[in-house]
C-alpha cells in the first residue's frame, strides 16, 4: 500500500469518527439547553380590590347625571351640513347621554376650548393619588419638555 493512500484513508477514518462523535455531543448539548430552557410555570395572585359603591354610584351620576335619559328633554333638530347621513349622526351625538347640569360637558364650540388658564376639576370621591395627579400644575414639565425638544 502506498504511503499517499494510506493517508487519505486513515483521513476519511477519523473524519467519519470526528462527525459521529459531533453528532453525539451536539445532540446532548441540545437536549441539555431544552430541558434548562423549559418554561417554569408561576402562579401569580392578584389581589382584588372592591371598589365601593359610593363611589361607582357617584361617578356614574356625574357623568351620565341623575336624570334618566328617556326624562331629558329632546333638543330640536339642527342642520349642521347638507349630508343628511352626518347631519343625524351629528344631530344623536348631540343629543348624547352625557351629564349637561354638571362643568363636565361635552365640548361646546361657544366656549373656547382653552382659555390658557388651568381648568377646574371637581376630585370630590377621588383617591388622593390621583386627585393631586388630576389638579396639578403641569405647565413647568411641558415648558421643560418644549425646551428639551428646542435643544
Amino acid at each position: 500500500m502506498k504511503a499517499k493512500t494510506f493517508e487519505n484513508l486513515i483521513r476519511k477514518v477519523v473524519r467519519e469518527e470526528i462527525d459521529y462523535a459531533l453528532r453525539r455531543e451536539i445532540k446532548t448539548l441540545k437536549e441539555d439547553l431544552r430541558d434548562e430552557l423549559k418554561p417554569t410555570i408561576v402562579e401569580h395572585k392578584e389581589k382584588m380590590v372592591e371598589v365601593p359603591k359610593v363611589t361607582k354610584n357617584s361617578l356614574r351620576e356625574k357623568i351620565m347625571g341623575t336624570e334618566s335619559i328617556q326624562n331629558r328633554p329632546k333638543r330640536p333638530k339642527q342642520n349642521y351640513t347638507s349630508n343628511n347621513s352626518l347631519n343625524d349622526l351629528l344631530n344623536e351625538t348631540a343629543q348624547g347621554d352625557t351629564n349637561l347640569d354638571s362643568r363636565n360637558t361635552p365640548v361646546s364650540l361657544a366656549e373656547p376650548f382653552a382659555s390658557g388658564a388651568p381648568m377646574p376639576m371637581e376630585t370630590t370621591g377621588m383617591p388622593e393619588e390621583v386627585a393631586n395627579a388630576v389638579t396639578r400644575d403641569y405647565s413647568s414639565l411641558m415648558k421643560a419638555i418644549e425646551k428639551k425638544k428646542r435643544n
